[in-house]
């Protein structure tokens, strides 16, 4: 025990402790500037003159906390959630748009370099005290209505530059092409941003991705965009917060990536920040702090290998850390602990592997459909494999009826034992053991920023190893499995849930793709509301089934006047729907269904008037058209003035819900946006 461990704590000191929220958009902690651990990303984010501007990690790395932060400190911050990476309008094939050097994907950049020129021009405070002297062409960018949407614009400059490049306008085509230079240069003449730094920051990128190529290349031409911006517009940069799965499909598709790469960021964490972030957190509630590098954990921790206990079983991800450290917390609490023991640790384990098995799956969903289905398949096997043990696994896989019907889309692109050993190092669930020149042993887990452009070679002599967080999950076994034998089944694990009507998998995603269609085709309208009404409905029954209960249409008081579309039991335990329950009362949530586009101020007096103490201050409101601002002063007044919240949800919205759920689950981070934003109006 160090020198330090002896330190006295204040009496119940760990009874009042408070970590924080694990999910940084949930977690009230960081409101205080002294719980941040200032990483090289963190530094580079926080500073204005640095030129990186990419900034990309796995899940739970601190995105989300980085521009929680620049939000509340560093004066006129913008945060753009785009909706736009699930295009309905192909121009060009994929093939022709991957060409760097090529019309269509240099009007593509273009395109969103004047969205973001438009952006700057629109939302930022100092821009109409300094319109003197600008041409007309930089006024009419500037929207009298001040309700500028960057996906709308960008959209908009998308057909403006490609329809006359498809329709050989040759003279027109140089005219929109040539747009975002003659506004940088006027922008920068003038000054018009002024002299306070201005940031703009992309997040939640992969909520309302569709992950087509499309939508890949769409990213690339925005990040070459945000590039070209930080280096040319004086007074504001362009920041692009990205998963580590996405970035990856960019570096693949992109023949100009060179120029993006030099510009990443990546959320690699060490220990010893992980250690400060912990102990952070730990001193924030009391009043005389401990000093940091070690006497903080000792004096809250007892016993020789806590440290590794934690970092060596996390996966050096923060989320992972506080997750874990919290449980322990918990455990060492409940047992009326002093200090928290070795014991509260491992106690810890089981519910911790449980819930980072579920994570990974909804991390990878997008890029691999269902495999949550593939990793539940190692329920009950060996923690350790050899190359011709996931050889037979794979072919074992290959003829599951299950994983056929969830996850055909890459199942066989991975069929050889390589790629598939590969795919699952590169999601972080096995290490490879490797030899050293010592002729030593050394298992090698890959990091959690941006991939490593050369992983480590494996051959059919590689083994490899399930990363320990996942072993009490799986229930695996100390074991070297070298071959799944014929007809030997697979284990079962609790990580499946049961599906809605006891569905199998191949019905439950075919009737996803089917409300997936009926949304695509479905006309606005009063002829067919009903039929948009059954559409939401269906939604929430096929998507929500594991946090809303007893979903009915057309409820009516019993006084009987009047009539929600739908009424919905929120019965979650954790997460977004925990959340709205306990600040709005949500024991009950309201679905309105608007099937038009524009939306009236009395759309949102009829929700509001449904919503009560006794049932619940939340509600959603559908409708066929896109969010505007005038729709958040609506919602901003609402929560105001009678502490209700109205959430509008579109046909954006709603296939993002289908389309999660197809993949694996739908994600609590696209509602909890929502919230985010309604709660900082």
């Amino acid at each position: 025990m160090s020198a330090n461990a002896s330190r006295q704590l204040p009496k119940n000191a760990l009874q009042r402790v408070q970590i924080g929220q694990a999910f940084a958009e949930y977690d009230q902690s960081l409101k205080r500037k002294d719980v941040y651990v200032h990483t090289p990303a963190f530094a580079a984010a926080d500073n204005f003159e640095n030129s990186r501007c990419f900034f990309v990690g796995r899940r739970g790395t601190g995105k989300t906390t980085i521009t929680k932060y620049l939000e509340e400190t560093r004066g006129e911050v913008h945060v753009i959630r785009p909706d736009l990476f699930s295009p309905s309008h192909d121009w060009f094939t994929v093939e022709a748009l991957q060409k760097g050097n090529a019309r269509p994907f240099k009007s593509l950049v273009a395109a969103f370099k004047c969205a973001l020129l438009g952006y700057a021009l629109n939302n930022v405070s100092s821009v109409k005290g300094r319109l003197s002297g600008i041409s007309q062409d930089l006024r009419n960018a500037i929207d009298a209505d001040n309700d500028y949407d960057f996906d709308l614009a960008a959209l908009e400059m998308i057909d403006r530059i490609m329809q006359p490049l498809v329709e050989k306008e040759e003279r027109q085509w140089h005219i929109e092409i040539k747009r975002p230079k003659a506004m940088l240069r006027e922008m920068n003449d003038h000054k018009i941003l002024g002299a306070s730094p201005v940031t703009i920051l992309f997040d939640a990128i992969d909520e309302s991705w569709d992950g087509s190529s499309h939508a890949v290349i769409y990213l690339a031409a925005l990040m070459h965009a945000t590039l070209e911006i930080n280096t040319q517009l004086i007074g504001a940069r362009v920041l692009i917060f990205l998963r580590e799965n996405i970035f990856e499909r960019v570096r693949v598709v992109d023949s100009e990536f060179a120029r993006l790469e030099t510009c990443v960021v990546g959320l690699d964490w060490t220990q010893e920040q992980l250690l400060e972030m912990v102990e952070r957190r730990l001193n924030a509630g009391l009043t005389a702090k401990i000093p940091l590098k070690g006497e903080t954990w000792d004096a809250f921790f007892e016993g020789r290998g806590t440290r590794e206990a934690v970092f060596d079983y996390c996966q050096n991800r923060p989320r992972d850390v506080l997750t874990y450290v919290s449980l322990a917390i918990d455990n060492a609490q409940s047992h009326g602990h002093e200090r928290i023991l070795l014991e509260d640790l491992y106690d810890a384990r089981r519910r911790f592997s449980t819930s980072r098995l579920s994570d990974l799956g909804d991390e990878y969903q997008e890029n691999y459909p269902q495999i949550a289905l593939v990793l539940s398949r190692f329920y009950g096997l060996g923690q350790r494999w050899t190359s011709g043990g996931i050889a037979s696994l794979v072919e074992k896989l290959i003829a599951d009826p299950e994983v056929k019907a969830g996850c055909a889309e890459w199942i066989y692109r991975h069929s050889q034992t390589e790629q598939f050993a590969r795919l699952l190092y590169d999601i972080g669930f096995v290490g490879f053991v490797l030899t050293q020149r010592d002729k030593s042993k050394k298992t090698v887990f890959r990091s959690v920023g941006p991939r490593d452009t050369t992983p480590p070679p494996i051959s059919t002599n590689t083994d490899l190893v399930i990363h320990p967080t996942y072993w009490e999950a799986l229930d695996l076994q100390d074991v070297l499995v070298t071959e799944f034998k014929e007809g030997q089944g697979f284990g079962s694990v609790g990580l499946v849930e049961e599906l809605p009507n006891s569905w199998d998998l191949d019905t439950y995603v075919g009737e996803l793709l089917n409300r997936e269609q009926v949304l695509k085709t479905l006309p606005s309208g009063e002829e067919s509301a009903t039929d948009y009404e059954d559409l939401v409905g269906d939604v929430l029954k096929l998507c929500f089934f594991r946090y809303l209960a007893n979903v009915q249409d057309q409820v009516r008081t019993h006084e009987n006047t009047m009539r929600r579309d739908w009424i919905a039991s929120n019965r979650a335990e954790n997460g977004f729907w925990s959340i709205v329950r306990q600040r709005y009362d949500a024991t009950q949530v309201v679905f309105e269904c608007k099937n038009y586009s524009e939306l009236k101020s009395s759309d949102f007096q009829q929700v509001a008037y449904y919503l009560d103490e006794r049932k619940g201050r939340l509600g959603f409101l559908c409708f066929r058209g896109e969010v505007s601002k005038h729709h958040w002063q609506h919602v901003k007044e609402n929560l105001a003035s009678k502490k209700i919240l109205i959430l509008p949800i579109t046909d954006k919205d709603l296939a993002v819900f289908l389309r999660q759920a197809r993949n694996g689950k739908v994600k609590d981070s696209h509602l909890a946006d929502k919230l985010d934003t309604a709660e900082r109006l």
